[in-house]
């Protein structure tokens, strides 16, 4: 008879997950919540007004971060679709968890040192799309690894990670951590301190290659769109986290420069 058991990798989760996985997945979250807004709120638009001088960084930093987007635009669904068909030894997530953070971290470091637009943009750009290649592997675990009973507290704990990164992160390259080099060298040993322990935490079934379905670049695109006509749920929430996230960046992205230009 055929084996028609769901593989560990691909099965629904039935089993309560502890408070130590719970504790985990929030830090990861916290460290990439940080690694994220950090730069944005703080260090890019300080290293843009060093490049560019008080008259061009406004410009110089709408071409970092509107550059820079690309990376998340394409680097989060890429690397959820390419981690669903992982088949590594250590896992689906736990080879982009850990690849993407560590590359972040090395272009979080290497940051302060560009002496131009150009360079700062490119940098950020790859620093965007390691820091969301490793947050698609985040995000996957939840419907991985937790039960639809604990997905409301996961949740919860991953939102309020999500609020207090960019506090933290911000607090200390302004009051703690006060030059350019030290804030981005804190920003991205931090990133990787908080996400590593979920490395370890995580029990990640590796996905056999026998039951990868075979790549085929029509279908592979085509995946990444979900009707919101046939799935209305996922087009209401999609839109609403869309709207959000819209407003949280059109209040905060020149939010440093009103406080020092106009509030002093």
């Amino acid at each position: 008879m055929a084996d028609t058991r769901t593989p560990a990798a691909l099965a629904e989760p039935t089993v309560r997950v502890r408070g130590l996985f719970l504790g985990g997945l929030a830090l990861a979250n916290l460290g990439i919540m940080l690694a994220f807004f950090t730069p944005i709120l703080n260090l890019l638009p300080r290293l843009s007004e060093e490049i560019a001088g008080a008259d061009g960084k406004e410009a110089a930093l709408a071409v970092v971060t509107g550059v820079g987007v690309i990376g998340s635009v394409i680097g989060n669904p890429l690397a959820g679709a390419l981690s669903d068909r992982t088949t590594s030894r250590f896992g689906r997530r736990r080879p982009w968890l850990l690849g993407g953070s560590l590359l972040g971290m090395v272009g979080l470091i290497i940051m302060p040192h560009m002496t131009s637009v150009v360079t700062l943009t490119i940098l950020w750009l790859v620093v965007q799309f390691a820091v969301n290649s490793a947050y698609a592997g985040l995000t996957a675990t939840i419907p991985d690894q937790v039960p639809v009973d604990q997905r409301g507290v996961a949740s919860g704990l991953v939102g309020l990670a999500q609020a207090l990164g960019p506090v933290l992160g911000v607090g200390l390259v302004t009051y703690v951590v006060l030059s350019l080099d030290g804030g981005s060298y804190v920003t991205a040993v931090l990133f990787v301190l908080f996400v590593l322990p979920f490395v370890f935490i995580l029990k990640d079934p590796p996905l056999s290659p026998k039951d990868r379905p075979p790549f085929e670049l029509g279908p592979f695109v085509k995946g990444f769109w979900v009707s919101p006509r046939l799935y209305p749920d996922f087009g209401w929430a999609w839109l609403a986290r869309f709207l959000v996230s819209l407003g949280f960046a059109m209040a905060t992205l020149y939010l440093l420069y009103f406080l020092q230009d106009h509030l002093g």
